[in-house]
């Protein structure tokens, strides 16, 4: 009996559909054989931003490595939604106990790990590759790196002095990591609209499709809580927009018990939707004001114009597009990488400069 298990449609343990459609035996006779010619391992276990950011690298690898190889993600269960429907990825893996002893036995040719924390790096120790990119546990306790070009990145996360002035964006330093040619590609991952979704959201809110809707980010991770743009200058934009903008505040779990404050002042999306509900709501907004956050990575995927303020974090991380602006705070360097609330900087970025970027837009 003839299997090819190198080929791009065996699934293993149960027929192929190939097999069921033509009624093969085995797999002698199939014309639709096509051999896997590199299988290569992608390791990012999140934050859900780095995942939609890092998609700019599928197209890449294909550019270097040949259209017929196979291309594997482990990634967490929460950011498998950002793979899913990549035309790119053939196989997504979710990291669990199960998945450590399957990367143990099985063999790829090349191993990208783009984290530099456990258990990512343990797991980059234990995988069998023919070549290895990115990070690894050394025996210090500590990552390091598998090559020299994943030193920038890595020397960046342990000196904020070198996180300063190494003025690359995320991109460019993980395409170095994995030495591919970077050419400011975009982000690879296009969400899920759901257009019914979006349609009942503008039908429940009395809102029309030709209104100018502007979307304002109240969300961010709790690692930075000063990330988010305080709403005594959210009210204030809103109260200069008077009625040519609608404003629909946009949140998630993290900002629940504030839905119903933000209801007082303007439509709000439910805080507690799926990420593909979110999106739908994105979807409808003409532009995005937002804070650094999974909400601007989803925004640029979109190609959603967005006013991006930067309060703690470094904003040429960020990759310029034509659809982004960005605002600073003049307390950035004060408050630089600072995982603290601080009201001051949080108010820092005033309504007027939102409202004149707005206007430009």
């Amino acid at each position: 009996m003839k299997f090819n298990r190198d080929c791009r449609s065996f699934p293993g343990v149960y027929a192929c559909e190939i097999m069921k459609a033509e009624g093969y035996e085995d797999c002698s006779n199939c014309k639709f054989y096509e051999p896997i010619t590199k299988k290569i391992l992608i390791m990012q276990l999140g934050a859900m931003g780095d995942v939609v950011r890092s998609t700019s690298i599928l197209p890449a690898i294909k550019e270097k490595y040949g259209r017929d190889i196979k291309i594997t993600w482990l990634t967490s269960g929460e950011c498998k939604f950002f793979l899913e429907n990549s035309q790119h990825v053939d196989e997504i893996l979710i990291y669990s106990p199960e998945i450590n002893l399957r990367l143990q036995q099985e063999r790829f040719d090349v191993l990208f790990n783009l984290e530099i924390s456990p258990p990512a790096t343990i797991l980059a120790n234990l995988v069998d590759a023919k070549e290895k990119f990115g990070y690894y546990f050394n025996k210090d306790g500590h990552p390091s790196t598998f090559n020299k070009g994943a030193e920038t990145y890595l020397h960046s996360a342990f000196s904020d002095y070198l996180n300063r002035t190494t003025k690359k964006p995320y991109q460019e330093m993980i395409f170095e990591a994995l030495n591919l040619e970077y050419k400011k590609q975009g982000y690879s991952f296009k969400p899920k609209i759901d257009k019914a979704y979006a349609q009942r959201f503008l039908e429940k809110n009395r809102l029309k499709s030709d209104d100018k809707i502007v979307g304002i980010n109240m969300g961010s991770a709790s690692r930075f809580p000063s990330k988010t743009w305080h709403l005594d200058e959210v009210k204030e934009l809103i109260s200069k927009l008077g009625s040519k903008y609608k404003v629909i505040l946009l949140g998630g779990p993290n900002e629940i018990n504030k839905q119903e404050e933000f209801k007082k002042i303007a439509i709000t999306n439910d805080f507690n939707n799926t990420l593909e509900e979110f999106c739908s709501v994105l979807s409808i907004c003409n532009v995005l004001i937002t804070g650094d956050s999974l909400h601007l990575h989803l925004a640029i995927a979109m190609g959603k114009p967005t006013i991006a303020l930067f309060f703690t974090t470094p904003p040429w991380q960020i990759e310029s597009y034509d659809f982004l602006k960005v605002l600073t705070s003049n307390l950035l360097e004060n408050y630089y990488m600072s995982d603290l609330y601080h009201e001051e900087l949080t108010k820092s970025i005033s309504s007027n400069e939102v409202l004149e970027c707005l206007k430009s837009m």
